[in-house]
Parts: structure tokens; C-alpha cells; sequence
């Protein structure tokens, strides 16, 4: 009888107080029941081979499925998991435990090494390749043979590690399905199937969507190009970016602000995908020398709805499709939990509560400027209020606010819409950005009528948005009658809360780089130094870093009498203001980021 369905598992789990006497006699006594219940849940009359292998449910299946509270360091509360039971059972036979992402796996080595069958009866997966020895993931620390086996027919050592059954069949099934996807649509786009004649461009122009459904009259791209969804919102992927190469495509997802190589798939099958996704997004598939850009709405299983900008451009090796994936809960956010110091919260809310005039919101591409804005909008939303936004595309359809889409084609732009939105009684405007003189004058205007306009502006930091509006032909004195303030942003990644350690930093160093540190010697930091929760990476999620810009009486004066870019920024900072490298040296020192991100993102701002 193996471990894991053995009474000894509960004699292992109490020697390593993970169960307790009373837990281990409650398990024992209500053992066939609870295997019943399992059984019931996945649709099986009798125990055996049940989903992912054989001999479901076990002994350790069982333990998992009770969600039993354990006591933790501290006196805290923790439910015991299945991977805190196979942590155990591998800490006890002397296997190293992985915990499996899909991210650092290569799917040619999983899908290649072994027959799919063998692997799902065997719970096994094979995940590298490292000096010449194969590395092995199982689920049963007694399965020998079929280690053995891999051995004879790869002509290769085998190292084996532990996992959770759930993780191994969850890897199993998506990697098996995407790569029976993408061979079977490689043989016929690459003219070794039988419809080598078929030109899936003219199949899809007739596809029909639904807005829950994704179909497609090919199944296998159909099936491809869900996987590679579903997969980055699993991820909490921000971009998809499908790119063409000169012998194959490279699928690669952006994952806090930094692109992770995911898929590297066969060329044949790029054309195919880049018109699924065309066809899904509503654009032309037969156009393939112009950018095109366009929407796709995936509805979930969990009925939660998330929205896919879709941009495509020809590149060297045929169409680049990047996909920007905007998520509802990512896009509106409390402003109070955005990383907003106290003294910038209370500056921004008399932005946001100002009856008239202008707030920039400043930054470069993808450091949150859309977030800010839309977060801002919802938080003054009241049924007595109308907002109307002017965007370039609409990033996120939301019902409380009247959105207007730039279309320049037929001179639906910026200004012209501006030029017409007062007839519309708005009270809060918001316009996308602020690109040229014309488009500033009608915002100018909207903000002296008694209107309260958000918009962004591409400038470096905060105070140089006076400079930029000066560059764009703007007057000083409109500037200084209408402008409430700047807020400039970026993201940083924070630490990992899992694998966060103390360290000795040099305040001399820390000077040379720029950050307000006074004495010698060293501080103590924070950092992530990397674990299975993070990828190694250190990092897991991101906050704003702010400079909030207020315009003072004082600093109304000095803008319409045309002062320097150093005048203005040397009287906001005594007037309080916080600079961006402030701002992120305060979170550095709280441990919320380091000193290394707060150098990739901001660099010497």
C-alpha cells in the first residue's frame, strides 16, 4: 500500500504537527465517508482510476479535502492544503518538492518526453532537462517503475521530484490540449494534412460570434488561441504579445510591468492565429500591411467579463499582435489603497472635489495613468453628476460614464468632439490626452465655463507639464487661471510578502544614486530574495509611486510670469511637495519595494 493511501500519512502529519490526536481519530472514523463524498463530486461510482491517476481518492486526497485548521508560528490559524501534506510526505522519503509554474516550463519537454496517456494514468511530468539528467515531477513517491520506464525509453537518468496531484493535472491538461492544438494546426497550415487548400482567412470571415462563445470554424486554432486567453488571465497577465520570427512565433505575456517568454510555436501556425484573433476583434484579415486595432470580450467561466484591446502591425517576419488585457477589478481601484502618501491624498481629493479647472496626469506609457484616471471617475460618480470621456480607444466601457470613441477617419478627434461636448451639460470631463494647441484651448475653455477636466500629458515628472502646455502654444495666464495641479506616476513592483529578508545597504551609495539619505554608514532594507510564490523573482504585484504638483497662489503667480522649470519645482518642494524619488525612497524604507526597481522604473528622475 502506497504512503499516501495509508494511515501512516496521518501518523507523518502528526509527527511533523501538521494533525493533531483528535484530527487523526475524526479522519480515521469519517474516512469512507468523506472518499464517498469525493467520489460524488467527480462524478465516479467506485474508487480507482479517478481524475489524474489511479487510486482516488487516497488517503492524502482525503486529509486536503477536509480543510482542517492547524495551528501556525504566532498562534495564527492556517488550513491544512494538499501541498502542505505532499510538502510533508516529500520532507519525510528525502524527494525535493516542486511547486509547479507554468512559466518555467518548457512545453516541448512535458509533451514530448512521454505519451500523454502514460502520463496522466502516471501522474508524471517532465519539466527539464539539467546536465543530461531528466527531471521528473510525480505525485507517488513509490512509483517507481514507471521512473524506470521513462529511463529505458529515453535513454536518459531520471531524477524525480514531488508535486500536488492537483497541479500535475492541471499542467497535464492544458499543456497536452494546447500542444495537440497547435500540431494539429501545424500539419494543416503547414501542407502535411489533408486541407492544405483551405485559406483560413476566407473561412473566417463568416464566423459568427457570441459574446460568451468563442467559435471558430477551426477547432484546433480555435482551441489554441483560448488556451493562450485563458492562460495569461490566469497569470494576471497585463499584454499578450504574439511576434513573428523567422522560423517561428514567439508568445510572450507581460507580468508586472516585465515580459516573461511563455510558448515558442511553430511559424505555420502564426498566420492562422493572428487571423483568429483578427476575426474575433473585428478586423480586417485580409489587410495586412496597415495597423489595425480592435476589441475582443471574453465572458468567463465565473460570468466575470474581461475586455482584450487588440493592436496588430506588420513587422519584419509578417504581423505583430499585441493584445492589452483590461480587467474591470484592475482598472478600478480604491484611490485610498493606490500607495498615495497622506499628505498626496489629502492634496488629490481637492483635485477631485474642485467644482472647476484642469489635473494632469502625467507618466509614460504603462505606468498607470488609465488606473488614476478611472479609479478618480468612479470615486466622484453620483447619479446628480454627468462624466463624459473622450479616449483613444475607450480602454474600459463602464455604464456610469457617457464615453465618446476618437475616430479619425471621419474627424471624430479630439478637438472636434470638444468642440461640441458642452452642448451636452457635462460637469466632469475627461479627455484621453492632451496632444496638440487645439485640443488644449477647448479643455482650457471647458475648465473656465465652470467644468472639472482630467487629462494626461506625457512629461517626466509633474511640474514640467507647465512647460509642456507653454510648448503647446498655451498662454501662461490661462495656464495658471485653470490648472489645479500635476500628478506624476510610476509603477514599482512591490516585494514579495512570502520571501521578504532584511540586508545592510550603503548610505553613501544609496547618495550616489540619487536618494534623500543623510549620514554614513549603513540602513537596513528590505528585499525579496526569491521563492515559488514570486517565480524567484523577488516581486509580486505592483503599487504607484507619486509627485503631486498642487498650483499654489504663489505658484499661479510665478507661472504667468513665465518662470523657469527649476523656479517652479524649488517652490513646490518648499511648499511640500514630495518628488518621485521621495516618494519611492519612503516606500523603499517601508519595505514595500527596493532599491534596485525604484532604479529600472524611475532611473535619475
Amino acid at each position: 500500500m502506497s504512503l499516501l493511501d495509508s494511515p501512516e500519512l496521518l501518523d507523518l502529519l502528526l509527527q511533523q504537527r501538521l494533525l493533531t490526536e483528535p484530527q487523526k481519530q475524526f479522519i480515521l472514523r469519517n474516512n469512507d465517508r468523506q472518499a464517498q463524498v469525493l467520489l460524488k463530486q467527480h462524478g465516479m461510482k467506485k474508487p480507482g482510476s479517478g481524475p489524474g491517476g489511479p487510486g482516488f481518492p487516497d488517503m492524502a486526497d482525503i486529509v486536503a479535502s477536509l480543510n482542517l485548521e492547524i495551528s501556525a508560528p504566532g498562534g495564527k490559524k492556517k488550513i491544512l492544503t494538499e501541498e502542505m501534506v505532499m510538502r510533508a510526505v516529500a520532507h519525510h522519503c528525502n524527494i525535493p518538492f516542486k511547486k509547479l509554474d507554468p512559466l518555467e516550463l518548457d512545453i516541448g519537454i512535458v509533451t514530448k518526453t512521454i505519451t500523454r496517456a502514460f502520463a496522466i494514468n502516471n501522474l508524471i511530468l517532465p519539466f527539464e532537462v539539467r546536465n543530461g539528467v531528466l527531471q521528473v515531477v510525480t505525485y507517488d513517491p513509490e512509483n517507481k517503475s514507471a521512473l524506470e520506464g521513462i529511463e529505458q525509453v529515453n535513454k536518459v537518468k531520471v531524477n524525480p521530484w514531488l508535486s500536488t496531484r492537483s497541479d500535475i493535472k492541471k499542467i497535464l491538461a492544458e499543456f497536452f490540449g494546447f500542444q495537440r492544438s497547435i500540431t494539429a494546426a501545424e500539419n494543416q497550415f503547414s501542407g502535411n494534412g489533408v486541407s492544405t487548400a483551405v485559406d483560413i482567412g476566407n473561412l473566417e470571415q463568416y464566423v459568427k460570434l457570441s459574446s460568451t462563445e468563442l467559435s471558430s470554424t477551426d477547432q484546433h486554432i480555435k482551441a489554441a488561441v483560448n488556451h493562450l486567453f485563458k492562460y495569461a488571465i490566469e497569470q494576471k497577465a497585463s499584454d499578450i504579445h504574439i511576434e513573428p520570427k523567422r522560423e517561428a512565433c514567439m508568445v510572450r505575456y507581460r507580468i508586472d510591468g516585465v515580459l516573461h517568454s511563455i510558448y515558442k510555436l511553430p511559424k505555420a501556425v502564426h498566420a492562422a492565429i493572428t487571423s483568429r484573433i483578427k476575426t474575433l476583434a473585428r478586423l480586417d484579415i485580409a489587410e495586412k500591411r496597415r495597423p489595425q486595432d480592435g476589441r475582443i470580450k471574453i465572458s468567463q467561466a465565473d460570468g466575470k467579463e474581461v475586455e482584450l484591446r487588440v493592436s496588430t502591425i506588420p513587422v519584419a517576419f509578417g504581423e505583430k499582435t499585441v493584445m492589452r488585457i483590461l480587467d474591470s477589478s484592475v482598472i478600478f481601484q480604491d484611490i485610498d489603497d493606490m500607495g498615495f502618501s497622506k499628505r498626496d491624498r489629502a492634496v488629490y481629493n481637492t483635485f477631485m472635489t474642485a467644482s472647476h479647472g484642469i489635473v494632469f496626469v502625467t507618466g509614460p506609457t504603462g505606468s498607470g495613468k488609465s488606473t488614476t484616471l478611472y479609479s478618480t471617475l468612479k470615486k466622484v460618480s453620483t447619479p446628480e453628476i454627468n462624466i463624459i470621456t473622450v479616449e483613444d480607444p475607450v480602454e474600459m466601457v463602464h455604464e456610469d460614464f457617457n464615453q465618446i470613441a476618437v475616430q479619425p477617419q471621419i474627424d471624430v478627434t479630439f478637438s472636434t468632439i470638444l468642440r461640441n461636448i458642452l452642448r451636452q451639460d457635462p460637469d466632469v470631463i475627461m479627455i484621453g490626452e492632451i496632444r496638440d494647441l487645439e485640443t488644449a484651448t477647448h479643455a482650457v475653455q471647458a475648465a473656465l465655463t465652470g467644468h472639472l477636466v482630467f487629462s494626461t500629458l506625457h512629461t517626466n515628472d509633474a511640474v514640467s507639464t507647465v512647460l509642456r502646455l507653454q510648448d503647446l502654444g498655451l498662454e501662461p495666464f490661462l495656464i495658471a487661471s485653470t490648472m489645479l495641479g500635476a500628478l506624476a506616476q510610476r509603477l514599482v513592483r512591490k516585494i514579495c510578502p512570502h520571501c521578504s529578508e532584511s540586508y545592510q545597504e550603503d548610505c553613501a551609495e544609496l547618495q550616489r544614486m540619487g536618494f534623500p539619505v543623510s549620514g554614513e554608514g549603513h540602513i537596513e532594507l528590505k528585499r525579496g530574495k526569491g521563492c515559488k510564490e514570486c517565480r524567484n523573482t523577488g516581486y509580486s504585484g505592483r503599487m504607484g509611486i507619486f509627485e503631486l504638483f498642487p498650483m499654489s497662489d504663489r505658484l499661479k503667480k510665478l507661472v504667468a510670469e513665465k518662470a523657469t522649470d527649476a523656479d517652479l519645482r524649488q517652490t513646490a518642494i518648499r511648499e511640500g511637495m514630495t518628488t518621485l524619488k521621495e516618494d519611492a525612497w519612503q516606500k523603499v524604507k517601508d519595505g514595500k519595494t527596493t532599491v534596485a526597481e525604484v532604479m529600472r522604473v524611475c532611473g535619475d528622475a
